[in-house]
């Protein structure tokens, strides 16, 4: 029971040490052991262990004006990669990047309903695993985000497209030896979001696409409910004798205030097939009277829909993430101006910084953190608006 209780100590310490050079690059031997209140000779042994591993080196000393100078050092984020997947329901959309997300490439590949998606990715990852070879440990995880409910890597509901393969994950991680995470696509956004732009412990994260997803963060924890189905707003009811969704109910808020639900009916107000995205919003910039009453719609059902979150959660932080509040800022000020005159809770009401790769980023956070057994990842950006 003794050696059981030094090993579990001595992994911890690992563990907060590792995660407090990740997050605090450069920092000193001396500076760790202040800063975490452990002895220095407990910090020389987990150092020169992770630089055995390849994940910690010395990278020269700091400037000071008296006495020995101390050793800088840094992770090693080259190490390995992490490789993110985003399954929308026209394409799959996929990032590699260095453990820290910087050095990233995007790639972007069809997916239309026929293709199996197991078979795709399949394809995807084998073409992707020679391009990362040349770090020390290649490919230490994947992360697939889904449109759906997911428990336990298990997909259990997806909308908007055929229901997969539920244990792709586990096919996948066992066929290629690789950690391979399934998960939900808002909740991989309030983890990017997260980790490389709101220092916030309780945030949320509203994903406003196809569908209106919600990603819930709570004291820095993901919060999915019981059978994963937590954050799935978009199908709240907003007209309990509304139009039929495809998750069983009728009236569903996504059907409403969703970007394809703005689109399809500003389609058909203006007697066109279909809008792309682009073309409605040069529309709304030519004032068209069409665009400006989808745009009213589409402020009032997203406030009503906020005002709701704040008052179940009483959060401190919702991060939207729609191309009509990303693209058109004043959207976002009407929001916060509705809610202005209905409620008086303090919560911020932000734009998404990291626009659609905030799920892609947010697999990369947990490649990182699933790899390097820490548990939050914060990556410190210098924005001048970073918060907090």
């Amino acid at each position: 029971m003794a050696i059981a209780n030094q090993e579990m100590i001595r992994d911890n310490n690992r563990r907060l040490v590792l995660e407090y050079i990740v997050n605090n690059p450069p920092i000193s031997r001396a500076a760790l052991a202040k800063e975490l209140h452990l002895t220095k000779a407990t910090i020389s042994n987990i150092v020169q262990e992770l630089m055995d591993q390849n994940l910690v080196a010395e990278i020269g000393s700091a400037q000071t004006a008296l006495g020995r100078k101390p050793i800088l050092m840094e992770f090693q984020k080259k190490c390995g990669y992490a490789f993110s997947i985003d399954v929308h329901p026209r394409q799959i959309i996929t990032l590699t990047s260095d453990l820290k997300g910087e050095d990233c490439h995007l790639r972007e590949y069809p997916f239309r309903e026929e293709d199996c998606l197991l078979e795709l990715l399949r394809r995807i990852i084998k073409e992707t695993i020679p391009r990362c070879q040349d770090a020390p440990y290649g490919i230490v995880g994947i992360s697939i985000g889904i449109y759906g409910v997911v428990r336990d890597n298990e997909i259990i509901f997806t909308p908007y497209y055929p229901l997969p393969e539920p244990h792709l994950g586990k096919i996948l991680a066992e066929e290629f030896g690789i950690p391979v995470t399934v998960e939900n696509e808002s909740n991989l956004s309030v983890l990017g979001e997260s980790a490389f732009h709101y220092n916030y412990k309780n945030m949320i994260h509203l994903n406003i696409h196809d569908g209106v997803g919600m990603g819930i963060l709570i004291d820095e924890q993901l919060y999915k409910g019981r059978d994963g189905y937590a954050g799935e707003f978009g199908h709240t009811i907003l007209f309990p004798d509304g139009k039929p969704c495809p998750c069983g109910n009728n009236g569903c808020f996504e059907l409403y205030a969703s970007e394809r639900a703005i689109l399809n009916e500003y389609a058909a107000r203006t007697h066109q097939d279909s809008v792309t995205i682009d073309s409605f919003l040069r529309a709304y910039q030519e004032q068209k009277p069409e665009a400006l009453e989808m745009m009213d719609l589409f402020v009032k059902y997203m406030s009503i829909g906020i005002n709701n979150i704040i008052n179940t959660f009483n959060i401190d932080l919702i991060v939207l993430n729609s191309s009509f509040s990303n693209y058109i800022p004043d959207i976002n000020r009407r929001i916060v101006a509705y809610l202005a005159r209905h409620q008086n809770r303090d919560c911020r009401i932000i734009p998404s910084k990291l626009q659609d790769t905030s799920g892609l980023m947010g697999g990369i956070r947990l490649g990182t953190e699933h790899f390097l057994d820490i548990k939050h990842l914060k990556i410190r950006v210098p924005f001048s608006d970073n918060l907090r």
